[in-house]
């Protein structure tokens, strides 16, 4: 990592050391001690005394029930709002300029553009049929054909596709999680001196999509990129080989380098110089 941008990139890294360690506690050598003495205290207290008592069984099986739940909901790996649960030096590391990774796209979606990557959660206009997109089914935006009209830019740490308007052959899989509807807002009109005032409540509707996978062009597959888990266990080998340069390949009909789709055939213009870059 040399030069000014990867000695910022090693700093960033170092803002999330220590984080996830417990606050420095003093007495802590002194509670392990006294921890340690009771259950030595307590084992040779149950050797003498060995009585099996069904009622306190019951109460500590009720117990452990108890924890399972608690061990269940903490194993999620989204929070309550939604997002990706993170450990505080990953968040950290984040936020101090390090590259998250992974593939990205901008999806444009019911006249919204969003820009999401894997794991997002999106919020977005009641798709219609809702009898196809019901909560629970799996669907796939971009692709082949009229389907390629939803995905304006692809793209990872090495390499952006941007499409002029779209991109094809690039696809993202979404889920439906819920169908629900947004906060209430409250519209209130008042004329003066008419004695006219009125009150209204609105509530959109709204489908909450989740971010499953991000797939490139078939031509774009097998190019190196930093991964979703560079944050946590980074090789600073793993992209010796790459382009330290990023590339960006534009698609578009009135550029050299494109790649035309008709209904009955298809044309490649340029290919050789994609391959190039």
């Amino acid at each position: 990592m040399e030069g000014r941008h990867g000695q910022q990139l090693a700093l960033a890294r170092l803002e999330g050391i220590g984080k996830d360690n417990l606050p420095f506690d003093p007495f802590l050598e002194e509670e392990e001690q006294l921890l340690e003495e009771e259950e030595h205290h307590d084992d040779e207290y149950d050797d003498e005394y060995d009585e099996d008592d069904d009622f306190d069984d019951e109460e500590e099986d009720d117990d452990d029930d108890d924890d399972d739940e608690t061990d269940e909901n903490n194993d999620s790996i989204y929070n309550r709002d939604g997002s990706l649960r993170r450990k505080k030096s990953t968040l950290a590391t984040l936020r101090a300029g390090y590259p998250a990774g992974g593939l990205f796209a901008v999806l444009e979606i019911v006249g919204s553009q969003h820009k999401v990557t894997t794991d997002d959660l999106l919020v977005v206009h009641r798709l219609q049929p809702v009898d196809q997109y019901k909560i629970g089914s799996v669907h796939t935006f971009g692709g082949e054909g009229d389907n390629s009209k939803n995905i304006l830019l692809v793209g990872s740490t090495h390499l952006t596709i941007a499409g002029m308007p779209y991109v094809p052959g690039a696809e993202v899989d979404v889920m439906v999680e819920e169908i629900t509807q947004d906060a209430k807002v409250i519209i209130f009109k008042k004329r003066r001196r008419k004695h006219s005032q009125r009150k209204n409540g609105f509530r959109r509707d709204l489908t909450l999509l989740r971010i499953l996978d991000i797939r490139l062009p078939e031509q774009y597959k097998d190019h190196k990129y930093v991964g979703r888990d560079s944050v946590d266990e980074i090789d600073h080998n793993e992209l010796e080989d790459a382009d330290n340069s990023p590339d960006t390949t534009v698609i578009s009909p009135s550029s050299e380098n494109t790649v035309k789709f008709d209904n009955n055939e298809k044309e490649d213009v340029g290919q050789s110089k994609l391959a190039k870059q």
